[in-house]
């Protein structure tokens, strides 16, 4: 149920038709403190906002970054931002495109590890026939690792197991069958997104964090406070990276690992997440417009319009493009209006409320209808 929260946000009025841009930070302010009042088992929530037209950036929280503690959510904690982490790695692998170092309409064979290559074999995948696009859209026929109780289960019942990414596919393929004809149909699968985070390390010869970094150009972009766990070293003076639960199960302790090599991965703040994807649709990333328009072509209906790591959401009326996170993160930008948003809601069974809140930030900027 979302009305609970509409009805706390509409209280606090219409949105001017053309707010000023220093009325904007408190009216976001108390649209995130809406939120959590709204909703009691809510921990917290951070709203990162850009508006190209006004040429400003506001990030705002609300709540509790640790419960057990009582320690507030400040703005600029960063957070695991789990599946966002695909636009990041579709980026990468486009920006390989662009070098001709990789075609999107090459095998898996011609990339994977033979030991990798043999294992999906044996389980039924045509890894002759599969592309990297359809891996990368979805429509490889890949279930997903997650998707195994067992897996999930593990979280509780051994949370610092440290997983390789070999083991994930390993857990696929003797818990699961493709799920039918390639490119078929649509499945969202992490685990094919482990497979292309292996292709991205075998091509540049670099752990996937920094090679991603390299390739998408976090340096250039002012990213500063965006990096890979274990994989690189936390940003100095970034403040602590806030708890994010489970139906109050606190996954602060999880082992990284268990979301990390391609499917999930990055720890950011909600302002970078936003900025990234601001310039991403910017033309900031690719040396070519016609690469964008590559990956934000749909290849199928689901999820508004799926395309390369990037999906849809119809909010207000105006058509929004980006993704979403496990842990409760969404960053979706609006190129109509010019405004990208970024939410991390810091408890996942709370985060379907992601689009309510959206909502109620295009209206205090004046944006749908």
């Amino acid at each position: 149920m979302i009305l609970p929260v509409l009805f706390a946000l509409l209280q606090a009025g219409a949105a001017p038709a053309q707010p000023s841009a220093d009325s904007i930070g408190p009216a976001l302010q108390r649209i995130a403190d809406s939120v959590v009042a709204a909703r009691p088992r809510m921990p917290g929530i951070i709203i990162a906002v850009e508006s190209k037209s006004l040429g400003r950036r506001w990030s705002v929280a609300a709540g509790m970054s640790d419960t057990a503690r009582k320690v507030r959510l400040t703005p600029e904690q960063p957070v695991r931002v789990a599946s966002n982490t695909k636009t990041y790695v579709a980026a990468a692998l486009l920006r390989l495109v662009e070098q001709g170092r990789l075609a999107l309409n090459d095998p898996l064979v011609k990339h994977l590890p033979a030991d990798l290559d043999a294992m999906l074999r044996r389980d039924g995948y045509r890894t002759d026939s599969i592309t990297i696009e359809q891996v990368m859209s979805h429509r490889a026929g890949f279930n997903e690792h997650p998707a195994v109780p067992s897996y999930v289960e593990r979280l509780r019942t051994d949370p610092r197991y440290h997983w390789t990414p070999r083991e994930q596919l390993r857990w696929l393929v003797d818990s699961l069958a493709p799920v039918g004809p390639l490119g078929a149909q649509f499945r969202y699968s992490d685990s094919g997104y482990v497979l292309l985070g292996l292709i991205v390390e075998q091509l540049t010869g670099k752990p996937l964090g920094p090679a991603v970094r390299s390739l998408v150009g976090y340096e250039k972009l002012g990213l500063t406070r965006t990096w890979w766990e274990t994989m690189e070293s936390t940003p100095k003076g970034t403040p602590d990276r806030a708890h994010q639960y489970l139906a109050g199960f606190d996954s602060y302790g999880i082992d990284p690992s268990f979301d990390l090599y391609g499917g999930g991965g990055i720890v950011a703040t909600m302002s970078d997440m936003a900025h990234f994807l601001t310039a991403l649709f910017d033309g900031d990333i690719f040396e070519r417009r016609a690469t964008l328009d590559t990956m934000n072509a749909p290849r199928s209906n689901e999820m508004a319009g799926y395309g390369l790591g990037l999906f849809g959401a119809n909010i207000r009326g105006l058509r929004g493009r980006g993704h979403g996170g496990f842990w409760g993160t969404t960053a979706m930008v609006f190129p109509e209006v010019g405004i990208t948003i970024a939410v991390a809601i810091t408890d996942q069974n709370e985060s379907r409320q992601t689009n309510a809140v959206m909502a109620a930030v295009l209206q205090r900027l004046g944006a749908g209808r």
